[in-house]
């Protein structure tokens, strides 16, 4: 099949928001227009998009096709990015205009009246998001007043490079060290600070200035609320920017999603076509509703058996796999679930798994491997392609440990056991309605094609996948 989705209207909702349009005024489209049978004939090694969007995708330092920038703020040598020279600066004033800009530890912010088209996802190989005249821009940084850099690190010696990410049994070692002083629910990682979120409601009261302002030689923050931090993060402003409803040239009325019959058009199934759940049960509260979503990956186990993944809560009140619409083609019944990873495994009929390829995502990179999260470098960048999104990028920036809910009457659950997930800040005109549409598909590495894990919880700017390491240790492999 052809990598151009047959329904054009939805890979052109990406160019409908100025201030995250990578196509508008491109001087060579970042999207690839191989027939289906160049597209069949690429090789493993050759299969990469052309032309080519990222140079050095697989960490910091990354540089985007639209970067035009005659210099690289990303300083190899001490592994952090540096701050512009004074010829640098000039450059950006002409460049940008004379709105403000700054930079955090990771990335830069333009102010922009009229942002430039195409607009790039980096400069001078620096993340960078463009916001409007005035607009509020805020850094991911809690405001409890508990933490005290005069307080003793509990874990001085443990340490791991600047903007990289622990590892499992550094986390774990960090955690038992906070364990005496704090009641931890969640942690994150993020380049320059740790983020420790507090249990809310369990009795325990903190005095301002009494815990740790370093933690393993990191500046640590603490948030202390009922609501999850990045709930308290949610910026409306930069929502709407990015919102392609919000733009009367998009003139879309219902958000587009496409639906067009690959099975039908082009004999193919893919990564990121409409998948859709038959209809649920006559009595039941959801009766003639259907979930639509975006297909995900073929799955071989050690023992030879086959399945689809797709999004869990999507094929909650019924078990029949449609496409691309629930009077169309069956292609197959859920037979298993992974709740914790929002995953269900379909069984596929012979002829959908025959005609279902791995070997083309539509624009996004190819899959070619399932990756453990210690193979999820700080600083990579992905790309995610939803039967109602197009291409959208991602740049993994934190990783998150969250604590299992424990059952009544169950022990402690170990350090080791919590929960790990990628935190991605989305470069992409998204909405409410578009992230639901994306939920199941792949989160494809750009330099590798390593898949990090599905499309699932989303906040319209950040997505937060859960880590594959337990479905990989079942003996799971890409089809």
């Amino acid at each position: 099949m052809s990598p151009v989705r047959l329904s054009p209207q939805v890979q052109r909702i990406q160019t409908y928001s100025p201030y995250i349009d990578i196509y508008t005024d491109a001087l060579m489209s970042p999207l690839r227009f191989q027939s289906s049978e160049e597209h069949a004939a690429l090789t493993l090694s050759h299969a990469h998009p052309e032309p080519k969007r990222w140079e050095n995708a697989g960490g910091w330092g990354a540089r985007h096709m639209n970067d035009r920038a005659p210099f690289n703020l990303w300083d190899e040598k001490n592994q952090e990015f540096r701050t512009p020279k004074d010829s640098e600066l000039q450059w950006l004033c002409d460049k940008f205009g004379d709105g403000q800009f700054g930079m955090s530890g990771w990335y830069l912010w333009i102010e922009a009246a009229n942002p430039p088209q195409p607009i790039p996802l980096t400069v001078g190989c620096m993340p960078v998001i463009f916001i409007g005249p005035g607009e509020e821009h805020l850094e991911p940084i809690p405001q409890c007043p508990y933490p005290n850099p005069r307080v003793r690190d509990p874990c001085a010696a443990l340490q791991w490079p600047t903007m990289t990410f622990p590892s499992k049994e550094q986390n774990t070692a960090l955690l038992v060290a906070l364990e005496p002083i704090a009641n931890v629910r969640e942690i994150i990682y993020m380049p320059h600070w740790t983020i420790v979120e507090l249990e809310y409601g369990d009795g325990r009261n903190y005095e301002p200035k009494s815990l740790p302002g370093i933690v393993a030689g990191r500046t640590t923050l603490y948030h202390h609320a009922e609501a999850p931090f990045y709930e308290s993060m949610k910026n409306k402003a930069r929502e709407r920017r990015i919102d392609p409803s919000q733009y009367p040239s998009a003139n879309f009325g219902p958000m587009p999603q496409d639906g067009q019959n690959y099975l039908r058009q082009s004999s193919q199934l893919t990564p990121g076509c409409r998948l859709e759940s038959g209809s649920s049960l006559p009595g039941s509260q959801t009766v003639g509703i259907n979930a639509a979503t975006s297909a995900g990956v073929k799955l071989r186990r050690f023992d030879g058996k086959e399945v689809l993944t797709v999004s869990h809560h999507s094929f909650l009140t019924s078990q029949e796999v449609y496409h691309p619409f629930a009077n169309e083609d069956r292609i197959g019944d859920v037979i298993d679930t992974r709740e914790e990873l929002d995953i269900a495994l379909v069984k596929l009929t012979p002829t959908a798994s025959e005609r279902f390829t791995n070997n083309c995502y539509f624009q996004a990179e190819t899959p070619r491997m399932l990756l453990q999260g210690s193979q999820i470098r700080q600083g990579s960048w992905s790309e995610v392609d939803g039967m109602s999104s197009g291409l959208v990028s991602l740049l993994t920036y934190g990783k998150r440990y969250l604590k299992p809910k424990r059952p009544a009457g169950h022990p402690k659950i170990d350090f080791g056991e919590w929960k790990a997930y990628s935190v991605d800040a989305i470069f992409g005109a998204v909405n409410n309605t578009i992230c639901d549409g994306m939920c199941g598909a792949p989160i494809v590495q750009c330099e590798t094609g390593g898949v990090g894990g599905f499309f699932h919880l989303s906040d319209g700017l950040n997505c937060f996948t859960a880590h594959l390491d337990d479905f990989i240790a079942e003996g799971w492999q890409l089809a």
